[in-house]
């Protein structure tokens, strides 16, 4: 899902921002990483016989696509800022601008 939308805006955005997207896509990986590590270690309490909380698991998932989706959105609105560089008519997301 997250994916699909990076690759759009990649398609989208000036080259010259292409460092962005590639920060989003190291960003997402590492969360991904700890996703793995986390199954791991819940995989690993089980054989141990120590019962993951369903409540707590169930948190910890919704909070880890909140982050990545808050991400892509993020890059996704700085991309719209980025198009719109000049047009008086637009109001950016962000109150600071995209400039460097």
């Amino acid at each position: 899902m997250f994916k699909k939308r990076l690759d759009e805006v990649k398609k989208t955005i000036p080259e010259a921002h292409r460092e962005l997207v590639k920060y989003v896509e190291h960003a997402l990986d590492a969360l991904e990483k700890v996703e793995e590590e986390h199954r791991t270690l819940v995989a690993a309490n089980a054989l141990a016989g120590i019962r993951p909380n369903g409540e707590e698991e169930k948190h910890f998932h919704e909070h880890m696509h909140m982050v990545k989706e808050m991400m892509v959105a993020v890059l996704e609105q700085t991309e719209e800022d980025i198009e719109h560089v000049g047009d008086k008519n637009w109001s950016n997301h962000f109150r600071d601008g995209i400039a460097k």
